[in-house]
């Protein structure tokens, strides 16, 4: 009898001990966690991908604008220099080319602070004390001219 006592907490014990290491391992290899995992890895990856992506294009715009500044500088210095040339080579002295200002901005790097214009109206604006142009009457001035009686038309005489 003791022997099927001891049999039966054995069984048991095992039983209870088996099915906690069955929760625990399935607990890890649970596909539903691993791909989320996996997502939530590669979600990450492609934030930081973005915000490379997002430092390169501003890095390329503020280079851009650089040269284009050195560009227009350069263009300028050979303007000067051709117009300096032409005033002291023209026979007369006087060269219908004119020198660019030194120091004029080109582009700023700074976006402009100006007040953007509004933009066009699809309709005439209301005058106070008038009807507007969307009010039914616009236009149309019965009472100042008189009504004229309609005469039919008239057959032509053979």
């Amino acid at each position: 009898m003791q022997d099927l006592n001891t049999l039966i907490a054995v069984a048991i014990i095992c039983l209870l001990s088996g099915a906690a290491i069955g929760y625990f391992v399935l607990g890890r290899l649970k596909p539903e966690q691993q791909n989320r995992a996996a997502l939530e890895k590669q979600f990450g990856e492609m934030q930081q991908q973005q915000q490379e992506y997002q430092q390169q294009v501003s890095t390329h715009f503020d280079r851009t604008g650089e040269l284009l500044n050195e560009l227009a500088e350069s263009y300028r210095s050979v303007h000067n220099h051709i117009v300096e040339g032409a005033q002291n080579l023209h026979a007369s002295g006087i060269s219908p080319l004119q020198a660019l200002p030194e120091g004029r901005p080109v582009l700023e790097s700074k976006p402009s602070k100006a007040v953007p214009s509004a933009p066009p109206l699809d309709y005439a604006p209301r005058q106070p004390g008038k009807k507007g142009a969307l009010h039914e009457e616009f236009g149309l001035d019965a009472e100042k001219k008189p009504k004229e009686p309609i005469n039919p038309p008239v057959a032509p005489h053979l």
